[in-house]
């Protein structure tokens, strides 16, 4: 295959072309596929035949891919990928008061080590919204004034699975909730390939800055999340069905949009850390 790399008209994303999911993966071409995410965050690929052995295989090609803590909704073929579904009527619908991901996160976050990248493909779209939005942290943070980068250069903050997530996430099982403590991120992370400064931070699990008073926090921290979501930042991805959608966690967040009511179905890979973030920070 030779792949052809298209930058989109925004602050991140590119169109990858010539992606064959009937044909191995070849050295070369996943390099080119590893530096287009690295150089725009995100990369769409249209028009991709589902294969789910082929789509596990390209994610471990990043990463050891994780599965979710929610194991009820693994794929049937592989626990490698797992399925995101809305009002399909069938038992891998979810049924939270929102859809899975409709509020604003980083995946994994939540976690010690967090994802480096995640995959979503769709198998089922409605014929009118569900887009994703994605937002460039790099940008969040570059952007920030100086007194404000100085300010939370050296602060952490606590991440927790379902903090502020307006009903999108379902509860834990004991043993799932047993598996996903608290855990302490630094705010300003640096990427470990591409040594720039991102802001990593995120509405949907970030519970507080430590550092500082509670008052404090709750300021500081809208602030901060009111700077990410500014439109400038953003990509909106509208889908199309067969196309999937990467996005390097390590550097953006990212909501789904609540706007539909017919069926949506997406496969999700989730790559996980390759670097320990406390060492990339």
């Amino acid at each position: 295959m030779t792949l052809k790399i298209e930058p989109l008209d925004g602050p991140l994303g590119a169109r990858v072309l010539g992606l064959d999911s009937g044909k191995p993966l070849t050295d070369e071409d996943f390099a080119t596929l590893e530096q287009a995410m690295l150089d725009h965050l995100a990369i769409v690929v249209p028009e991709l035949e589902e294969n789910v052995t082929w789509l596990r295989d390209l994610g471990r090609r990043f990463g050891p891919l994780v599965p979710h803590v929610l194991d009820q909704y693994h794929h049937p073929e592989t626990y490698e990928v797992s399925i995101i579904a809305r009002h399909t009527g069938t038992a891998e619908s979810r049924t939270t008061a929102i859809p899975a991901g409709a509020f604003w996160h980083t995946d994994l976050s939540y976690e010690e080590n967090p994802s480096d990248a995640i995959f979503l493909y769709a198998t089922q779209i409605p014929s009118t919204g569900g887009d994703t939005i994605a937002a460039n942290m790099y940008l969040a943070y570059e952007s920030l004034s100086e007194k404000t980068k100085a300010r939370i250069e050296d602060l952490t903050a606590t991440h927790r699975w379902g903090w502020n997530t307006g009903g999108g996430t379902p509860t834990l099982t004991a043993e799932q909730q047993a598996t996903h403590p608290d855990v302490v991120h630094p705010v300003v992370r640096v990427h470990p390939r591409t040594g720039r400064k991102a802001l990593f931070v995120n509405p949907g699990y970030v519970m507080k800055i430590n550092e500082v008073s509670e008052g404090e926090s709750e300021e500081l921290l809208g602030e901060l999340f009111e700077h990410a979501l500014n439109p400038d930042f953003h990509y909106r991805h509208t889908w199309s069905l067969n196309m999937l959608f990467g996005l390097d966690n390590r550097a953006s967040m990212h909501c789904a949009v609540n706007d539909y009511t017919e069926p949506r179905r997406m496969l999700r890979m989730i790559v996980g850390c390759t670097e320990s973030l406390q060492q990339a920070a």
